[in-house]
C-alpha cells in the first residue's frame, strides 16, 4: 500500500485545516503582503514623482489656482476668497502679529502642493478685533462664529452637502504654548510673497500637534499624517532637530522624543501611531 503524503502547500496560502491567522496580527500582514505581492503594480509607475520642496511661491500660486478652477467648474456660487485678499486685508489694517496656517502656511514644504477651501490666518489676541472687523468690513456677506480661540467666517452661498455654509477665512488665536511660540519665534517671511510663514519646524510640529489632538477627527488625522510625511520626506536634511525638539516639548512632555520618534516613522513608511 503506498504511503500517504502530507498535501503541498504554497507558504504564502492559508494550509488547509489550520484557522486563519488574527486579522491584523504580523502573520496575516505577511501573509497579505506576500499575496499582494504577485500581482502588485510595477515600482516603476513611481519613477518620476517629485522629490524636493516646491517653496512656499510656487506652492501657493498652484493651490490658488487649484481653487480657483474647483469653484470656476463646481461652485460658481462660492466667494473668491483665496489668501492673497486676506492678507492684504490684515495688512492695510495694521495687523502685524500674524502666520499664514494650516495647507496655505506649508505648501511649499510639500514636493507635490494639493490645494484647500479655507484660509487661516493666526494671530496675537491683542489684535483679534482690528483683524476681525478688517474681515468683516471687506467681505460684510459673510456668515461669523465667535469661539474663544477662532473667528470662522462662513460663505452663505457654498454650502456643504447638509446645506450648511462651508468656511472659508479662519482668525485663530494661539491657544496652546506651542502656538505662542510659533508666532513669537518660528515664523519666517517668504522672500517672492512677502508672507508671514511657519519655519519647517513650525510647520512640523503644528501638524504633529494635530495628529495626536484628542479633539481631532480621525479623518482629518490621516490627512494631517500623510502631510506630515510628505514634509519629513522632501525636508529630512534642513530640520532642525534642536528647534523641533524644543517646540515638540511644549505640546506635552514627551513631545520633543515621539516627535523624533514620528520622523523615523515618516521616513520609513511605517504606520503612526495616533
Amino acid at each position: 500500500m503506498p504511503q500517504a503524503t502530507a498535501p503541498r502547500t504554497s507558504p504564502t496560502k492559508k494550509p488547509r485545516g489550520k484557522p486563519l491567522p488574527v486579522m491584523f496580527s504580523p502573520e496575516w500582514l505577511a501573509w497579505r503582503r506576500a499575496e499582494i505581492a504577485k500581482h502588485d503594480a510595477p515600482p516603476e509607475l513611481n519613477e518620476g514623482e517629485p522629490q524636493g520642496p516646491v517653496g512656499h511661491a510656487y506652492g501657493i500660486r498652484t493651490t490658488t489656482r487649484l481653487i480657483r478652477n474647483y469653484r470656476e467648474l463646481h461652485r460658481r456660487q462660492a466667494m473668491d476668497i483665496t489668501p492673497q485678499p486676506v492678507i492684504d486685508v490684515l495688512v492695510k489694517a495694521g495687523v502685524k502679529k500674524w502666520v499664514l496656517m494650516g495647507l496655505h502656511g506649508y505648501v511649499g514644504y510639500l514636493a507635490d502642493p494639493r490645494t484647500t477651501q479655507d484660509v487661516d490666518v493666526m494671530v496675537a489676541p491683542s489684535e483679534r478685533k482690528k483683524a476681525v472687523k478688517a474681515i468683516k468690513a471687506a467681505w460684510p456677506a459673510l456668515l461669523v462664529q465667535e469661539y474663544s480661540e477662532v473667528v470662522r467666517f462662513r460663505d452663505p452661498n457654498d454650502l456643504d452637502h447638509l446645506g450648511n455654509p462651508k468656511p472659508t477665512i479662519d482668525i485663530m488665536m494661539p491657544w496652546g504654548e506651542f502656538q505662542q511660540t510659533i508666532l513669537k519665534d518660528y515664523v519666517i517671511i517668504d522672500k517672492a510673497t512677502k508672507h508671514r510663514i511657519p519655519r519647517l519646524e513650525a510647520a512640523l510640529v503644528a501638524k504633529y500637534a494635530a495628529m495626536v489632538s484628542f479633539s481631532r477627527s480621525r479623518e482629518k488625522k490621516e490627512y494631517d499624517a500623510g502631510d506630515f510625511r510628505r514634509m519629513v520626506k522632501v525636508n529630512r536634511d534642513q530640520i532642525d532637530m534642536v528647534s523641533l525638539r524644543q517646540l515638540a516639548a511644549q505640546v506635552w512632555e514627551q513631545g520633543a522624543d515621539e516627535i523624533e520618534r514620528f520622523l523615523d516613522i515618516a521616513m520609513s513608511n511605517e504606520q503612526f501611531v495616533l
